[in-house]
């Protein structure tokens, strides 16, 4: 009895041991986590339509981007130490440091190099276009004009100016432009900073106005 007891637990170690050795690799992500190798599945940005994957009609205190927001990813080939190797890059934005990050893997999602792209500004996610479009809709200078029933919200383009301070580096600036309607009629274009969770313009031009209300007949 004591022998097939023992021949058990010795069959369920080696059981256990291939298992560990089969056992798909880990990633620990930006945050400490462990996170699944990445695939070559490619990754883009959001088209930046309101409604459908992006919504319009959630508050900015309930939307919580992640320290670490991955935009793109894609397969390609690198050559490194003379050897073209199949590779796979991604894209992020780093909300702590306020900086673009480029990372590069092997094909089993073994880190090769990881490295900030200051200057680089990067698409956005559907969660950010929606944070995007809650803030501007709740700014006391555009609530009343973005509460009407009939928008249409698009959000994307980073913006980045030199003379603009709040939109120079470290910053997450961004479109919102919105019409009514057929989409012909303007309403508003702002511009929004993620970092600081604000509208940094709520007229990009100033001397533009709401076009008017069509007249009833």
């Amino acid at each position: 009895m004591r022998r097939r007891c023992g021949i058990a637990l010795l069959t369920a170690a080696l059981s256990l041991v291939a298992a560990c050795q089969h056992a798909p690799r880990v990633r620990t992500s930006e945050s400490g986590r462990a996170d699944p190798a990445p695939t070559l599945a490619p990754l883009s940005a959001s088209a930046g339509v309101g409604g459908g994957a992006v919504r319009i009609d959630v508050a900015s205190a309930s939307i919580r981007l992640p320290d670490y927001v991955l935009v793109r990813r894609y397969p390609d080939v690198f050559t490194i130490d003379g050897k073209n190797l199949k590779v796979i890059v991604e894209y992020a934005w780093d909300y702590r440091s306020g900086v673009a990050i480029e990372k590069v893997y092997d094909e089993s999602g073994k880190l090769i190099n990881r490295t900030p792209k200051p200057g680089y500004t990067l698409s956005f996610t559907d969660r950010e276009l929606e944070l995007a479009i809650a803030i501007a809709r709740e700014d006391p200078r555009l609530r009343s004009v973005l509460s009407a029933s009939d928008l249409n919200f698009y959000a994307g383009f980073a913006y980045r100016e030199a003379n603009q301070p709040e939109c120079r580096e470290k910053s997450r600036c961004l479109h919102v432009i919105v019409s009514a309607g057929d989409g012909q009629r303007h309403v508003a274009h702002a511009i929004v900073d993620l970092m600081t969770r604000r509208v940094v313009h709520p007229n990009l031009d100033p001397a533009r106005k709401p076009d008017p209300l069509p007249e009833k007949s």
